[in-house]
């Protein structure tokens, strides 16, 4: 559902940006279909990303998240954070929490978008020989908060709908991120889930 609305709203305004350079309508389609299935599972990756942070304590530096950013003509998304100091393992279980959500929601996690996550991973010591003991931690971790991970998609993916729908002059502008929620929002959502969670 998500994929399909996405996917129509990026055709309804010509806004894919995958690739530059077509030789047929084939190659085109296909454009349109690989810009909204990244959208699509970014929405799952940063959720994830949000929702480790937050369970690792590092609400208090979640500035933003957001789905689609056209900077360089490409298209995914990003948690922004602060500073704070913590455990190197922590850093690897952040790193992570993208690839994880997405293994946990698809049943694989995309490459493209878990390029940037590798990088950081590489650049922290990271043994690549320890991702899938990773992936399973956090995958843990985001299935025990996984009413706030759905909220937060559900927000996420609203307010991707909403900007593919009434933001197009200025996503067309370039450098834009759409579905656009506060580290405020996402604090709000998970202490919602943890509220509930102990009044049972």
């Amino acid at each position: 559902m998500r994929f399909a609305a996405i996917h129509n709203l990026l055709r309804k305004h010509r806004l894919q940006v995958v690739g530059t350079v077509f030789n047929s309508q084939t190659e085109v389609d296909r454009a349109y279909e690989q810009t909204a299935e990244i959208m699509t599972r970014t929405i799952a990756h940063e959720g994830g990303h949000a929702i480790v942070g937050l369970a690792l304590g590092a609400g208090d530096v979640l500035e933003w998240i957001a789905i689609y950013n056209v900077s360089g003509e490409t298209v995914g998304g990003g948690c922004r954070w602060g500073h704070k100091a913590c455990p190197i393992e922590e850093q690897w279980m952040s790193h992570t929490a993208g690839m994880a959500a997405e293994k946990l929601q698809y049943g694989t996690y995309d490459e493209q978008l878990a390029r940037w996550d590798k990088v950081d991973l590489k650049n922290a010591k990271f043994n690549p020989a320890d991702l899938p003991k990773y992936l399973e931690k956090c995958g843990a971790v985001i299935q025990s908060h996984s009413s706030a991970w759905h909220t937060l998609q559900d927000l996420l993916y609203e307010r991707t709908i909403r900007d593919l729908t009434y933001r197009i002059d200025a996503i067309r502008q370039g450098d834009t991120d759409v579905g656009h929620v506060t580290g405020q929002e996402a604090r709000g959502i998970f202490a919602a889930e943890q509220v509930k969670a102990a009044s049972k």
